[in-house]
């Protein structure tokens, strides 16, 4: 009896159920950005998903329903369900690991609206227009992620590259994809719509800087009393020891002392071989009386990729005041990479700092 009803709310929920479960294995197997296989898979997603929706939409245009169309419709319905949770799972994944969550969760309240819709919608028009849509989103980001692996860049320009390229894919699909069925072809004009509406959205995204600098990650950063480099090229630094419990889950009070001659901030930036990017370490604090985070110093580099433990780089602030702070690391002082929020506190004196190898 349990296994019967068990059947029934798998057969009823099966889209959304394959949906989550190929964003799920996703995030367990997907490969760092940089590798070859990523790229692959993520191309191989796409084109699973066009074909499918393809392939469905030629079979409901045929209007046989026999036994076998209808196995196959329920085949290739399922398969653009699973792969199209694969497909925005390579974009959410690898989001999460590139980038500030502070700030790229509007992404995830995406992909949580693309979940809900999935669930929501039967009919078969609607459903058509849900696929298209998810499948746009997915070639977009993906091509947003994979166009500076070719334009050895990272920047503005490379981003509206990558729109670009996006669009006229897009464009081009539903060019072609309207000639399988009728509804295809009703739902054209919506489907263009989409093809250029997703991109001009991105894009207003991009400019609220939501999306981060994907492939560039921050591998390393924190807050340090001194940094020194030595001719070596190794870093080192020296802090105050903190658990990890309070890293991770509270705001880190640095301990300013009358000896201190000012705040370091140390980031090692992962980005693949021969990859280029300005980057900025943007140093901000909390103004409590308007209640609103005032930018106090911006400090550039040049980042070169290709480095297996990253781009290191550190900046230190003179005159800092006591109070809520923040640095961020940016690509020219726009697209976050990443940041780490700490509270400046003044004491006399600080026991038991310790020298740490960056």
């Amino acid at each position: 009896m349990r296994f019967t009803l068990l059947v029934k709310y798998f057969r009823a929920h099966a889209t959304t159920i394959l949906f989550i479960t190929g964003f799920i294995f996703d995030a367990i197997i997907l490969p760092n950005l940089e590798d070859i296989r990523a790229r692959f898979i993520g191309i191989l997603y796409l084109c699973l998903i066009a074909l499918f929706i393809f392939i469905r939409e030629w079979i409901v245009s045929r209007n046989t329903a026999n036994s076998l169309e209808k196995k196959a419709f329920s085949i290739v319905t399922f398969g653009i369900s699973y792969f199209s949770g694969s497909a925005l799972s390579f974009v959410f994944i690898y989001t999460l690991r590139s980038g500030a969550l502070s700030v790229s969760w509007p992404l995830f309240v995406v992909l949580f609206i693309c979940i809900l819709a999935n669930e929501a919608v039967s009919t078969h028009n609607f459903r058509f227009t849900l696929d298209v849509a998810i499948f746009f989103i997915a070639m977009l980001f993906f091509t947003v992620f994979i166009v500076p692996f070719f334009t050895k860049e990272q920047n503005d320009e490379t981003f509206l590259l990558s729109l670009g390229i996006a669009l006229v894919l897009s464009l081009l699909y539903v060019t072609f994809l309207k000639r399988s069925s009728e509804t295809a072809e009703y739902e054209a004009p919506r489907s263009y719509a989409l093809a250029v509406g997703i991109p001009m959205f991105v894009g207003m995204m991009y400019f609220l800087n939501v999306i981060p600098a994907v492939p560039l990650s921050l591998r390393e950063s924190g807050i340090y009393h001194k940094v020194e480099r030595f001719p070596s090229g190794a870093f080192e630094g020296l802090h105050e020891p903190i658990t990890m419990k309070l890293a991770r889950f509270r705001t880190q009070t640095y301990h300013l002392t009358p000896y201190d001659d000012g705040i370091y901030f140390f980031s090692s930036i992962y980005a693949p071989a021969e990859l280029t990017a300005p980057i900025s370490h943007v140093w901000e604090y909390y103004n409590e009386t308007q209640k609103k985070w005032v930018e106090s110093t911006i400090i550039s580099f040049d980042l070169a990729g290709g480095r297996t433990d990253g781009y290191r780089a550190y900046s230190q602030k003179q005159n800092i005041t006591e109070g809520l702070w923040r640095v961020t690391v940016k690509v020219d002082t726009n697209r976050i990479v990443g940041r780490q929020t700490f509270r400046v506190k003044k004491v006399s004196d600080v026991v038991g700092l310790q020298k740490v190898e960056l």
